[in-house]
């Protein structure tokens, strides 16, 4: 079994996707400050009730043998986009507040970086776990 088959990582590893595609649409948006008309966007946070509805929708993926194919379900939020709502608009029509995008995009980086330090804590614990004791 390798790691990566592990649920921690799993979700670990689905967070800093996203938080990485957030990331690209938050900089899109502090790049189109100026363009008239442009919207800002943002992407959808996964919801944990969309995840458990879809695991309980999911076909039984348990492989018989070696030759099954096993399914691998994706978020439901991956790659959802929305224009918000509600934002002052500039008379050009543009919604970017820099202010609210620039700590948007902190607060991502911040949180790509601490559960980057997540995963590699979890790495070590499983790799103390795994060592044989040479005693």
């Amino acid at each position: 079994m390798e790691p990566s088959d592990l649920s921690v990582f799993k979700r670990l590893t689905a967070r800093m996707r996203w938080l990485t595609a957030r990331q690209a649409v938050l900089a899109q948006n502090v790049a189109n400050a100026d363009t008239p008309g442009y919207k800002t966007r943002d992407i959808l946070p996964p919801k944990f009730s969309r995840t458990v509805k879809m695991m309980e929708a999911a076909p039984s993926t348990a492989a018989q043998s070696s030759g099954h194919v096993r399914l691998v379900s994706r978020s439901a939020a991956e790659g959802t986009q929305e224009i918000r709502e509600g934002q002052d608009v500039s008379l050009s029509g543009n919604s970017v507040d820099l202010e609210l995008e620039l700590k948007k995009a902190s607060d991502a980086a911040l949180e790509y970086q601490t559960i980057s330090h997540l995963y590699r804590k979890q790495m070590e614990m499983l790799r103390m776990a795994t060592q044989s004791n040479g005693s």
